[in-house]
């Protein structure tokens, strides 16, 4: 009785469909995850930005400031707000990064405003984000929070260093001028 089994020209025909369907749809496949890491930072940056417009129109300051005498004097309590993860590597006109947590910033009510929801009001009706990871690099986000201030004569946008995991936007662009975003920063501009 012959038993019934795969031949060696079988198995060897087998394995190379299957090595070549394998390197046609590696490449594919990670480039949908690069795909998808950008998409999350982007919906980050933006959904950072959102959280700070709303913190805005609520308080009618931004959350840069740790109490009302500052924020009355419209002196910043830091120059970044900056997320979870491991600090972006600088460049340019960037400054070391500050520890000012951002998601704390947003969901304190620092300035002492009444929580009472009444319309037209100014109040604080925090939380304003919700649970904030590192970017999909593993960096930090980062807040320009210094061109958040009245006085602020910079943009002020939310960004996220990128696959390359440098800040190379220009931080200090005045606001007169149009918005230029550096290498492969993914930005959402605030004001």
């Amino acid at each position: 009785m012959k038993s019934r089994g795969f031949t060696l020209m079988e198995m060897a025909i087998v394995l190379a469909i299957i090595s070549t369907l394998a390197a046609i749809l590696t490449p594919v496949v990670l480039n949908y995850v690069d795909q998808a890491r950008m998409v999350r930072a982007t919906a980050d940056v933006k959904t950072i930005a959102d959280a700070i417009r709303l913190y805005q129109r609520d308080t009618a300051r931004f959350p840069i400031y740790s109490n009302s005498t500052q924020a009355t004097t419209d002196t910043a309590a830091a120059n970044e707000l900056v997320g979870p993860g491991t600090a972006p590597t600088a460049s340019g006109n960037w400054v070391g990064m500050t520890n000012t947590d951002l998601v704390l910033s947003l969901n304190q009510n620092l300035l002492g405003l009444s929580t009472s929801a009444q319309a037209g009001k100014v109040g604080y009706r925090g939380p304003y984000i919700g649970l904030l990871d590192s970017d999909s690099w593993g960096n930090k986000y980062v807040v320009t929070a210094t061109n958040l201030k009245v006085s602020g004569t910079y943009w002020a946008f939310a960004i996220s260093a990128g696959p390359n995991g440098v800040l190379d936007t220009n931080p200090n662009q005045a606001n007169t001028s149009p918005f230029v975003v550096g290498s492969d920063d993914l930005v959402a501009i605030i004001k």
